[in-house]
């Protein structure tokens, strides 16, 4: 078992079958933390960082901070594959606002139960998947009422990953390929 600030995180193999031959792994993360000292995020107007305006460059972006253990915010836009993530996840993650930086996750939402995402990782720059960006996505979805179920499938890095969140009991987990451990 792993830990993070907010919670420790759990893995279980799902063993394949003849009808499933890979095998999966679901990664437990627990609770999103979203006081704003505890992400951190400096903001004070409401209780939670939940689709709040930061200004880069004279554009107004809406972004959502959450954690699992690292600083993240996440922001929706039409069209991932239209975004620079580079320059406005640097430009967001390095905002005055996130005092010890975020990894900034940018969400498509393709249907009700389906989102694409991409992401800019804290002190590496674009990167591909990891399961706390996967999480972070899929909980902002929901929290920002973009899905309308406790569980979305989360597209990202080429994979598709069923994230749940069980609000009333044990977290936010994710589901998807074993190389999840390695990431």
């Amino acid at each position: 078992m792993l830990s993070t600030k907010s919670a420790p995180i759990s893995f279980v193999l799902l063993e394949g079958d003849d009808m499933l031959p890979t095998n999966e792994v679901t990664v437990s993360l627990g609770n999103p933390i979203t006081v704003p000292v505890l992400v951190p995020v400096q903001h004070a107007s409401t209780p939670t960082c939940i689709n709040d305006p930061f200004m880069i460059s004279g554009e107004c972006h809406r972004v959502t901070a959450m954690s699992f253990g690292t600083p993240h915010g996440a922001v929706f836009v039409d069209d991932v594959d239209d975004v620079d993530v580079p320059s406005l996840g640097r430009a967001l993650g390095t905002h005055a606002l996130f005092p010890e930086g975020a990894s900034i996750v940018f969400i498509q939402v393709i249907d009700k139960e389906s989102i694409k995402a991409r992401m800019w990782q804290r002190g590496e720059g674009e990167y591909t998947f990891t399961s706390e960006a996967a999480c972070v996505a899929g909980t902002a979805a929901m929290m920002c009422q973009k899905v309308l179920f406790n569980m979305v499938n989360v597209d990202m890095g080429g994979h598709t990953f069923r994230m749940k969140w069980d609000r009333f009991g044990d977290g936010v987990s994710l589901t998807g390929p074993d190389f999840m451990l390695q990431g």
